[in-house]
Order: structure tokens, then C-alpha cells, then sequence
């Protein structure tokens, strides 16, 4: 029946209990032969007493109970007890089944089967003939002071099932919680982030049938369901009435699921972004909304934390003032370029006339001007190239294709053209040197070439392109 043995501790103890009832039940098999009984009953009591045990073994395997043996288990059980020299004997198989199936029951289940586990004893006492000594009657005290034992045992076993039950789901809860955490910590994007957040949502749900977590978000057209755990398919996306999430709505929209639960997360119910909304079948427990309000934020920690992350890249590898990428980043880039093996160029870009502007208007006018100036240079970048700040008004730029030096010329044009800020109108200038990238040529090889050619440009007059080792410079 098991491959191997069972991990969960409510696995084991329905091995256990199945297989002691079971042993139980076959013990009273030697005490089966009423003398007053045909030997067809005799027969009978036999099979029902072995169905007993089919029965107790169906449920091991199936991990579950059906309503239909609710009523199909005390006939056994009276039959199988009248078939007893004494039929008080019963009371072994009473108990047995009865704490065997209450470790598989629903609530429901458990309180018709517990009640016909009452009424199996007195009923085969009353079917039995008379054996014993002294006549026993179904209502005598010896009889019904069986009921109280055997009503006894069911609530505990049941109850100590429920713990172990309880105990289990929330070692499941934890585990599940642990192991996301760890995940989150690792991930950078947060379309990742939101994955492992709707998996771990759905290994919840499935740890606890009955149980719905919805997660609604807050934007232009009102409240709108963005995931759903444990809820029927397409009710992801609709959109709610209100400004906070109507149980009514909901119940509607999932029926079954009641005992509907907002919580804004930290924030104002009308007004908060983002609602964590659980319902259930029944009142759902507090630790089961507490683990759904735990996951929920570790995904907005680890999304917060993403944000955090990349605005300290970024900072880290882009100039502050104009955006632009960092030296640095711009290399790393060039580097990558040249590996490619297509055609790439390097322009060094130092403007003329910066510091007159500096000095005519103020450093708020100057830094006015680097961003204008950034941002003719990333235009001229397009969708292939790259544009980084090296320094004051020192900037580079990185081509690729055949078309450098015609490039190089158009954009040293262009910064030459009036720019408006807002102290006033202003010109500026721009050498430019260029150094297209050969075999064997690296990036420290390219940037000086580039540097080079960029003081020469300077020293030609100003205004100007240079390309590295060509003699002849073109002025603008």
C-alpha cells in the first residue's frame, strides 16, 4: 500500500490507528459463533467484520471518507457484534472504526458517525440472542454505560486529531513563508518577485481548501482584483464597485466564500493602493490571515527593496546632473562593443566656450547648459549608441556602424546652435575627437586615441573634429 512510509505526522498516526483497529477487529473474528445463530448470520457476522477492516484500509489508501459509509459502518458494526458469543465484545469494533474514521472526517461527517457509532451497540445487543448467564437487554446499564466510553473516545481522538491537524498546516505555514522569504531576498526584477509571491499565495490556499485571498489594487478607474488565490478563473481583473471591496460583491462574484476580511495592509481602507482581501467558506482562522498579511509584505518589502536597489545602481553608474552614464559604465559598454567585432567609433567631446558661461551667468546658467547639452548628444547616440558625462564638460560618445565621422560632424554642428536657458541665450562650441576601433585595438587604446585626437581639435582652433591619425581637421 506504501511505497514508502508516510512524512506527515497525520499520515503516520492514520497508519497506526488503521493498522491496531484493524488488528482489533480481526482479533474478535476468534469470537465470532453465536451458538443461538444460523450458520448463514455466523457467515455474515464473518464478512462484516472483514468488510470492517476493508473499509479501514480503503480509507489509508484514499487518505479520505465518503458519506456513503456513514450509515454502511454501524450496520457492520451491529451485525458483526450480534455474531459475537457476547455481543458486548462489539464495543472493540465500535471503537475501532470510530477513531479510525474521525482521523478522515469532516465536522459534519464525524457527528453522523459518531452518532451512529451509538446507536451500532444497543442495536446489536437487541438483534442478539440471549448467551450469557444473565439476559442482557439493549437498555440495561451494562449496554448504555458503553455509550459514554465510546462517545468519549471520539471526542478525543477527534480533537487530537484536529491538533495534529492545526499543527501540521501551520509547520506547512511556516515552511512555505521560510522558503519564499529566501527566494525574495535573491530576486532583483519584480516580475519575478510577483511570481513567487502568487505561488506561495496558492500553496497557502491549497494547505487550507476554503480559504480565497484576493489582492486588489487601487488606479484610475477604481478598485480592480490583480490576483486571485483559490478563486475561480476569471476573477482576476474585474473591476469592484466602491472604494473599499464589498463582501456582498465578493460573495457574489465567488459563491460559497463568505466572512470576507479587508485589510489595507499599513495604509487607509478608502484611500490605501493596495487591499488584501481573505474570505472563506467559513470564519477563516487569524493565523491563516496573518500568514496571507505576512506574505503580502515580503512582496512589498522585496519590491521596495528592488526599487532601493536599482535607484543605487543607477546612481551609481549615471552622472546626477544630466543622467548620462558614468565613465565607468560607459567603458564597460565600449568594452562590450569592441568584442562584438562590428564597426564601432569612440568620440571624445569637449566643449568650447563653457567656462564664459560659467562666468557670464552663474554655475546654475552653466549647469543649465550640460543638461541641454546631454541631452543634443544622447539624440545624437540614437537607439544603438551611447552617451556618457566623463566630467565638467567632458563627454563621450559611442557609435556604431560605418557612419562615425559623418555622425561626429552633424553633431559638433549641433552644439554649436544657440541654447536657451533661462538666463538667456547663450553659444557654445565643441571639439571633437573621434577614434574608430581596429583589430587588436582596446578600449584604453581607443579612449586615448579619442583623447588625443579631442587636443588636437583644441589645439586646430576649436570648433572642429579630428580623427586620430588623420592630419586634416574639419571645422564647423
Amino acid at each position: 500500500m506504501f511505497r514508502e512510509l508516510p512524512v506527515r505526522t497525520v499520515d503516520r498516526t492514520r497508519l497506526a490507528a488503521a493498522g491496531i483497529g484493524s488488528l482489533a477487529m480481526l482479533l474478535q473474528l476468534g469470537q465470532v459463533g453465536n451458538a443461538l445463530r444460523s450458520p448463514g448470520f455466523i457467515r455474515l457476522s464473518t464478512i462484516s467484520v472483514l468488510l470492517l477492516v476493508v473499509l479501514m484500509m480503503d480509507m489509508l489508501r484514499r487518505k479520505s471518507s465518503s458519506w456513503w459509509t456513514v450509515p454502511v459502518v454501524p450496520a457492520l458494526v451491529a451485525v458483526g457484534a450480534a455474531g459475537l458469543k457476547d455481543p458486548l465484545g462489539g464495543t472493540s469494533l465500535a471503537l475501532s472504526t470510530l477513531i479510525v474514521c474521525s482521523l478522515y472526517d469532516t465536522n459534519r461527517r464525524w457527528f453522523a458517525r459518531m452518532a451512529g457509532a451509538l446507536v451500532a451497540m444497543p442495536v446489536a445487543v437487541a438483534i442478539s440472542p440471549d448467551v450469557v448467564a444473565q439476559a442482557t437487554s439493549w437498555h440495561t446499564p451494562s449496554v448504555l454505560g458503553l455509550l459514554p466510553q465510546i462517545l468519549l473516545m471520539g471526542v478525543l481522538t477527534r480533537a487530537f486529531y484536529l491538533g495534529l491537524l492545526r499543527q501540521e498546516r501551520a509547520a506547512a505555514r511556516d515552511a512555505t513563508l521560510t522558503q519564499a522569504g529566501h527566494e525574495l531576498l535573491a530576486v532583483t526584477e519584480n516580475a519575478e518577485i510577483r511570481r513567487i509571491g502568487e505561488r506561495t499565495a496558492e500553496e497557502l490556499v491549497r494547505t487550507h481548501p476554503g480559504v480565497a485571498l484576493l489582492i486588489v489594487s487601487r488606479d484610475r478607474p477604481g478598485l480592480t482584483i490583480s490576483f486571485g488565490a483559490g478563486t475561480p478563473e476569471g476573477v482576476s481583473g474585474r473591476l469592484l464597485t466602491g472604494s473599499t471591496p464589498d463582501p456582498a460583491e465578493l460573495s457574489a462574484l465567488i459563491p460559497g466564500f463568505g466572512n470576507w476580511q479587508v485589510d489595507p495592509l499599513g495604509g487607509e481602507p478608502a484611500t490605501a493602493p493596495l487591499l488584501m482581501v481573505v474570505g472563506g467558506r467559513r470564519a477563516v482562522p487569524d493565523e491563516v490571515r496573518d500568514a496571507f498579511r505576512s506574505l503580502s509584505y515580503q512582496v512589498i518589502l522585496a519590491e521596495e527593496a528592488q526599487l532601493a536597489r536599482a535607484e543605487l545602481e543607477y546612481r551609481a553608474h549615471h552622472d546626477h546632473l544630466t543622467g548620462l552614464p558614468t565613465r565607468a559604465k560607459f567603458l564597460r559598454a565600449a568594452a562590450s562593443a569592441i568584442d562584438g567585432g562590428g564597426p564601432v567609433t569612440l568620440l571624445n567631446i569637449d566643449l568650447d566656450g563653457f567656462k564664459r558661461v560659467n562666468d557670464q551667468h552663474g554655475h546654475a546658467a552653466g549647469d543649465e547648459l550640460l543638461v541641454a547639452v546631454a541631452e543634443r548628444i544622447s539624440a545624437a547616440a540614437g537607439r544603438d549608441g551611447i552617451a556618457a558625462r566623463f566630467g565638467g564638460d567632458e563627454f563621450a560618445l559611442l557609435l556604431t556602424g560605418p557612419t562615425g565621422i559623418d555622425q561626429a560632424e552633424r553633431l559638433c554642428a549641433e552644439l554649436c546652435e544657440p541654447v536657451r536657458l533661462s538666463a538667456a541665450t547663450v553659444r557654445v562650441g565643441a571639439s571633437v575627437g573621434v577614434a574608430p576601433a581596429e583589430p587588436g585595438v582596446t578600449v584604453a587604446d581607443l579612449l586615448r586615441r579619442a583623447d588625443q585626437a579631442m587636443y588636437s581639435a583644441k589645439a586646430g582652433g576649436k570648433n572642429r573634429v579630428v580623427r586620430y591619425g588623420v592630419t586634416e581637421t574639419v571645422a564647423v
